[in-house]
């Protein structure tokens, strides 16, 4: 598949960061300059996560698309829509535009890119694919509380808490810094198992890092009861 200029076609998964614009690097920024179409997992061509930060890029004729993707567990049976982004990702290139997926944070951790990814391989593996890192919101939060997240020969653990919550207490147990990402359902979960551990003082609660309505929790009780975002993590050190 090539471009009608002549040059080889190339899609581009993007990583926008946590939600501060200043956080895009350098490439992502020129990259999305110079996308004809921007392709992004919000309700609507101008409403979602990943299309608010890239706001300020926009120039008059760009155009974005929003891809409504359904945020679910399990299998992509057609109803998450990774292979429709997949295939209108191709269908954009193919017709000689210069086409981007974004993805809020880093495209391969925890990103919607890493799915977008596989389907390309899968249905079009000779089509170049660049994908473009972006700041995660683990290493946002870890700065915006000034904790290193791990230093030397300490361990730093990754964990997804909605779909681990009968595993927190193992994972407290092995000790080191750990981030609990999509926290804010299994919050009172997290709250008790730090608390029989004596780690309760060592943790925080970070919402929507790096927007406007970012939202800190240095008392993890405090945060109880509150209306919480999906974008909630909680760091221990």
């Amino acid at each position: 598949m090539n471009r009608t200029d002549g040059e080889p076609t190339r899609i581009y998964l993007i990583g926008v960061g946590p939600g501060d614009p200043e956080l895009l690097t350098l490439r992502a920024a020129r990259l999305i300059e110079r996308c004809d179409v921007l392709l992004h997992a919000g309700p609507s061509d101008r409403s979602g996560f990943a299309v608010e930060v890239i706001g300020p890029l926009l120039r008059s004729g760009q155009r974005t698309q929003g891809m409504a993707l359904s945020m679910k567990r399990g299998p992509d049976d057609g109803s998450v829509g990774y292979d429709r982004v997949a295939r209108a990702l191709l269908e954009h290139a193919s017709e000689g535009r210069t086409v981007a997926f974004l993805t809020e944070g880093d495209p391969l951790l925890f990103g919607t890119s890493s799915y977008v990814l596989e389907h390309l391989q899968a249905i079009a593996p000779c089509v170049a694919v660049e994908v473009v890192p972006g700041v995660s919101a683990i290493s946002a939060a870890a700065a915006r509380l000034g904790w290193p997240l791990a230093q030397k020969a300490e361990v730093l653990t990754i964990c997804p808490a909605t779909y681990h919550a009968e595993q927190l207490g193992t994972l407290l147990e092995r000790g080191g810094s750990i981030c609990l990402l999509k926290a804010a359902g299994v919050l009172p979960t997290i709250v008790a198992e730090l608390r029989r551990r004596g780690r309760l003082d060592r943790a925080a609660l970070i919402e929507k890092v790096g927007r406007p309505d970012e939202r800190i929790f240095r008392n993890l009780e405090e945060a109880l009861g509150q209306d919480l975002s999906y974008f909630s993590l909680v760091l221990v050190r």
